[in-house]
């Protein structure tokens, strides 16, 4: 229940904002422990609003875990709408944990997870709510430790004057250990100190200390997986029980970060995960489950697990969700399988519209593959077919990119063939961001010109295709990501000029101010285009090589040259391809058969 100090503080504002319930806590599945009981308390916060970060899988985890542990707590917090931090700053109030209702600054840790590049002036506005100094050299012995994990702690630097420590890898215990070392040291050692003793532990990095890390590694047990969560007052983005089926991708896509960073691959046994989803479903009262991986069809028991599933919840109306299917292990059985009664939408990702495309970002795909993917599944009741692209990648061409409404005809054609209506086609086309940690860190991205003038090709060719939608990503956006994600410690003081000019909740299109960082990117003689499109050199010192995440920079380099040759490197699943991660981490790929 909701104290009267706490209404008599904050009950005024809660009345004058729009969806007060995103801020009053005491959601059903939450802990709620008691902070004074507590010898160790962890605030989690998310810099992004509510609806969204109380969706974050990582979030629940740690939130899980944590409170597990009986001297320990976590609270949450995440990052106000406007309407409600324009409040608080009227009255001069302080941001709270949703829970205990405590102030961010009485905590001994607040983790702050960083998901993607455009939250990172939210963290900063988060901490000035708190009453904690933004930057890391001003806070004294009464401020907590700040840290930050996610996947954008694969390149620290744009951050390194804010964050106190970065946890690099996976943070099921090292959270834990961070938060039991630091109660074990508190009062005995000044906070620079301890901060020295936290950055000993291995997958801390500390911007003070400048060591070298290693990222962390857990495994996939019963035991780090929850089977409840806080259910948030209103619809959330993803309002459904999640259960991760395996982490890491043997793919490793060249463009993509997250199957590099999140290397060995590692799978649930089938007993495991259906064991994890009946409780959570249970605990929880979901009529929806999401079986989570980056390819969920490349689980090697994914139909005897959705099978068995599919029986036990049979005329209960609870359904299961998948990410995009792949093609290439496509199967109309896990298609019928995951859509139940309904045939909504399958979603297939060929990234590229030609094969030759397909062959240097790695995709191992062909067209065969996608049209006989798709025409199943119209023969089998699916009208909608939703497809991902990517544009802007290394060493595109305009025929590569004429390949992809070519796709689409070589699919309507297929249809006509089989006597099958066309199905509505939507086609969500990302652009290229060139991330750290994979073999397309050294390429170029694309200028803001040039992608404007490869969506006005790909719009007049979409034309003549009736049954297709081109959904496009700001490409702006995609610049920004890209001179955040590949900058040096420079960016930080870019996002303290941006902070300072009342930038925030910037992954929201609304709230991009466009003009403003143009503005301060004169002043601080930052060029975000020459940032975002500079092509590196091999051996150059890359502003993130102080992070090691096990694959070996020679084998990166290797895969970049292997693109330009359009040469396909075999998925770790069905050969070794000697990336360096499991000799380097003394690990292994745990493959569930």
């Amino acid at each position: 229940m909701i104290d009267n100090d706490f209404l008599n503080e904050y009950g005024d504002i809660l009345y004058q904002i729009e969806r007060p319930s995103r801020y009053i806590g005491d959601e059903f599945g939450s802990y709620d422990k008691d902070f004074n009981k507590a010898d160790g308390r962890f605030l989690f916060a998310f810099p992004d609003k509510y609806e969204i970060g109380i969706s974050n899988f990582g979030h629940k985890i740690i939130y899980d875990l944590i409170n597990k542990k009986e001297n320990l707590m976590c609270d949450r917090i995440y990052a106000p709408d406007k309407d409600f931090i324009n409040l608080l700053s009227e009255k001069k109030l302080s941001l709270y944990a949703l829970e205990s209702k405590r102030k961010p600054i009485e905590f001994d840790i607040v983790g702050f997870a960083l998901q993607y590049e455009m939250c990172y002036t939210t963290v900063l506005k988060m901490l000035e709510m708190s009453n904690i100094p933004v930057l890391n050299e001003e806070r004294t012995e009464k401020h907590p430790i700040i840290l930050a994990g996610g996947p954008c702690v694969s390149n620290p630097a744009p951050m390194s004057k804010f964050i106190d420590i970065f946890i690099i890898g996976d943070g099921e215990e090292v959270n834990i250990e961070v938060l039991e070392k630091y109660i074990s040291l508190k009062g005995k050692m000044p906070r620079a100190e301890i901060i020295k003793e936290l950055a000993k532990i291995e997958g801390v990095y500390a911007p003070s200390v400048k060591n070298k890390v290693t990222k962390r590694i857990a495994q996939l047990t019963l035991e780090n997986h929850p089977t409840n969560s806080p259910i948030p007052h209103f619809t959330s983005v993803h309002d459904r029980a999640i259960v991760e089926l395996r982490r890491g991708c043997g793919r490793l896509c060249r463009f993509c970060q997250a199957s590099h960073i999140n290397l060995p691959i590692r799978e649930r046994k089938k007993e495991d995960i259906v064991k994890l989803a009946k409780e959570y479903v249970k605990n929880t009262g979901y009529d929806e489950y999401s079986l989570l991986s980056l390819s969920s069809n490349d689980h090697s028991q994914i139909e005897e697990i959705l099978g068995e599933l599919n029986c036990h919840y049979r005329g209960s109306g609870i359904n299961v969700s998948l990410p995009s299917q792949r093609a290439d292990r496509f199967s109309l059985e896990i298609a019928n399988l995951a859509a139940g009664e309904k045939k909504a939408t399958v979603t297939i990702a060929p990234e590229a519209g030609t094969q030759r495309m397909r062959d240097i970002i790695n995709k191992n795909l062909s067209q065969e593959q996608i049209i006989n993917a798709t025409i199943s599944c119209v023969k089998n009741g699916w009208n909608k077919i939703k497809y991902y692209f990517v544009i802007g990648l290394p060493f595109e061409t305009y025929e590569d990119l004429k390949g992809i409404p070519e796709l689409i005809e070589g699919v309507n054609l297929a249809c006509r063939e089989n006597g099958l209506k066309y199905p509505q086609i939507t086609c969500s086309i990302s652009v290229f961001v060139p991330k750290p940690h994979t073999p397309f860190q050294w390429a170029r991205q694309n200028t803001i010109e040039e992608v404007q003038a490869k969506i006005k090709y790909l719009r007049d060719l979409k034309d003549k295709i009736k049954n297709v939608k081109f959904n496009f990503h700001n490409p702006k956006m995609s610049q920004l990501e890209a001179f955040y994600s590949r900058g040096d410690e420079k960016i930080s003081d870019f996002i303290y000029e941006l902070y300072k000019n009342d930038s925030y909740l910037e992954s929201w299109d609304e709230n991009l101010d466009l003009e403003l960082y143009s503005t301060i990117a004169q002043k601080l003689n930052l060029d975000i285009e020459q940032i975002a499109s500079k092509e590196f050199e091999e051996n150059e010192n890359l502003p993130w090589e102080i992070v090691n995440y096990g694959v070996n920079k020679i084998w990166l380099w290797n895969e970049y040259q292997k693109a330009k040759s359009a040469i396909a490197t075999i998925p770790c699943e069905v050969k070794c391809n000697n990336c360096g991660v499991c000799s380097n981490l003394k690990t292994k790929k745990v493959i569930a058969k």
